[in-house]
């Protein structure tokens, strides 16, 4: 690795930093935006670091992920200078404190704002849409009513509020502290002494409320500088800042090198980007590597809702076997695979059951949301705990599996049933019940495993998941208009039926032990070799088409949101890649795709192959 490279960027916010201005990295992939951002944050240390600490005064530095805080912490020395957080967590440590302010947020602009966004669907009939508004409105109103009753409010890191408990969601911490922020001066100069220097990383997928609230932070004299660094074509969440600005006499700083992509991912980032030019800086400078792309013809789909059926996934699959080998990647576990959706992975995998449960009609988008991060209510005590556990076991590692009883289970607490037992009785104790949990594992259903954690008390069940577990079995035929508000309790009992078959496939790519990832999973990552898999068919997401972002002359125009989104997520992918990539591409026409493709000049006709 060679040494840090100073860049003409970095140059440009050290003078920022001092003459105390704020200012915006615009910083491409690959270009070494942690790096830039950690050298501000030493040199705020440096220079301000002995009169910030006499006056009580901290650096904030925010950032999108638990991983980035700490791999920024790290890199800090864990200094107590600098408050390193994700934008939530950052946001409800300084408000929380402030009920009357909350309350009065949420009495004047957070909830009449959901009240009248509820409102908009209800058009006064008796549609499902129209109701659930209408309820949706009646129980926010009456939140609104009684909000003088809550003593206190909490943020636990949760999706859904209840005002009346005084839970508060992600959205409203958002919206709160930027209510708060940009409508009361007392607040905004409280906050800029505590933090003169503000930096904000990966500033694209932060909030349009929360850049503004910052640059307000900024407008009187003597507040704070506030930097911030991302790339407005690597935001793949919808309703972000996306083409972020700096505050009102900020400077915008572009960040043009490479540290990371070889010469031939480079190039092709600079032919599909086009506003941004990179060049190889560091030690990718003559690293060639290369950029192919497969194009497939897409089979016209068969099931319903214009998806493809099992054998048309197989088929797909099977082909691109084909590119891989063709590429000469078969039987390489090191290469990553980029899908858009789960449907192919899962299949390849070995959990398609499970993928259609939380994808299919008992699953809300919530219950679909949860399934995708791992952390269903029935899932992840599979994932953290059961599946570990089973592992353990069978790779014989008697010590792993003694320190897993230790942290997960309430039989193996030191304050538990068994505190009085030997460390021998305990030993011979965990060997006896994961024998027999791997036996249940083995030939049971999921209810089994859950009924035998719980009856060993190998694990802690969350209290919805033992609700569930002692009610009875629905036996009513599921109706989405009778049932549809309690429909989770069809995707429990189906899930208790399932054999626990799939569920170490899932565990594994869940925790990142595959080499299989969806595209918006490795955002901030890279790796060597990467295979991005565009199937538009496969996706089944209108959001996006990556046929019409690639050759709209032969697949139709995309919708403007559609090429925002498309272009972005593509742009993510392409430039993960280190050293060699490949595009495997379902088109409608490949024959047409492949001329379009050309005259575009993002591949070389010795580039672009057509698997039949």
């Amino acid at each position: 690795m060679s040494e840090r490279i100073q860049t003409e960027a970095d140059e440009k916010v050290a003078a920022c930093l001092n003459e105390q201005r704020s200012f915006a990295v615009i910083a491409g992939a690959g270009s070494g935006k942690t790096s830039s951002l950690i050298d501000a944050l030493n040199l705020v240390r440096d220079n301000y670091g002995v009169a910030l600490r006499e006056n009580g005064q901290r650096v904030a530095c925010i950032t999108y992920t638990k991983r980035a805080v700490a791999v920024i912490s790290t890199r800090l020395g864990f200094d107590d200078l600098f408050v390193v957080s994700t934008l939530h967590s950052f946001l409800w440590g300084e408000i929380k404190t402030f009920t009357k302010d909350i309350r009065n947020a949420l009495r004047e602009s957070r909830i009449p704002q959901l009240i009248a966004k509820a409102a908009e669907k209800d058009n006064g009939g008796n549609s499902k849409t129209a109701l659930k508004a209408r309820e949706k409105v009646a129980k926010l109103s009456e939140e609104l009513e009684k909000l003088d009753e809550v003593v206190a409010f909490r943020y636990g890191d949760a999706v859904y509020s209840n005002y009346l408990e005084g839970r508060l969601s992600h959205d409203d911490v958002i919206e709160i502290a930027g209510c708060l922020l940009k409508g009361k001066a007392v607040f905004r100069k409280a906050f800029g002494f505590r933090y003169p220097f503000i930096f904000v990383d990966e500033a694209q997928d932060t909030f349009p409320v929360v850049v503004e609230a910052f640059n307000a932070v900024t407008e009187d004299d003597g507040l704070p500088v506030v930097g911030y660094f991302g790339d407005p074509w690597q935001q793949i969440y919808e309703k972000r800042a996306g083409d972020f600005k700096p505050p009102a006499g900020g400077e915008t700083i572009e960040k043009t090198e490479n540290f990371r992509c070889s010469e031939s991912v480079i190039t092709f980032l600079n032919a599909f980007r086009k506003d941004v030019t990179q060049y190889p800086a560091g030690d990718n400078k003559g690293r060639q590597g290369s950029v192919k792309i497969t194009l497939i013809e897409a089979e016209n789909p068969e099931a319903p809702r214009r998806r493809y059926t099992e054998t048309q996934i197989d088929r797909a699959l099977q082909r691109m076997d084909q590119a891989v080998e063709a590429w000469g990647w078969q039987g390489r576990n090191d290469v990553i695979r980029l899908f858009l959706a789960r449907q192919m992975i899962a299949r390849r995998l070995g959990f398609a059951c499970l993928n259609a449960l939380f994808t299919g009609k008992y699953a809300s988008a919530a219950a679909q949301e949860d399934y995708e991060s791992g952390e269903h209510f029935l899932l992840k005590p599979v994932v953290t705990a059961v599946w570990p556990l089973v592992e353990a076991y069978r790779n014989g590692d008697q010590r792993l599996v003694v320190d897993l009883l230790r942290t997960i289970g309430p039989a193996f607490d030191v304050r538990g049933k068994n505190r009085n037992r030997s460390l021998k009785e305990m030993v011979e104790l965990s060997k006896h019940v994961v024998a027999n949990l791997d036996a249940v594992w083995s030939n049971g259903r999921l209810r089994d495993i859950y009924e035998y954690c719980r009856e060993q008390e190998l694990i802690r069940l969350p209290g919805r998941l033992a609700e569930h577990l002692d009610r009875n079995p629905r036996t009513e035929e599921y109706e989405e208009e009778a049932y549809g508000l309690e429909k989770g309790d069809w995707l429990c009992d189906e899930f208790f039926a399932m054999k626990t078959t799939e569920l170490g496939a899932y565990s594994d790519f869940i925790q990142e032990n595959t080499a299989y990832s969806t595209q918006h999973g490795v955002k901030g990552e890279e790796y060597s070799d990467v295979l991005v898999v565009f199937d538009d068919v496969e996706a089944a997401w209108n959001n996006y088409s990556f046929s019409k972002l690639l050759t709209p002359g032969t697949s139709g125009e995309p919708k403007e949101s559609q090429f925002r989104r498309s272009k972005k997520l593509a742009y993510v992918c392409f430039s993960r890649a280190e050293e060699n990539l490949r595009i495997l591409f379902y088109t409608n026409n490949a024959v047409a795709a492949k001329e379009e493709l050309l005259q575009k000049e993002l591949f070389s006709k010795a580039d672009i192959s057509v698997v039949n």
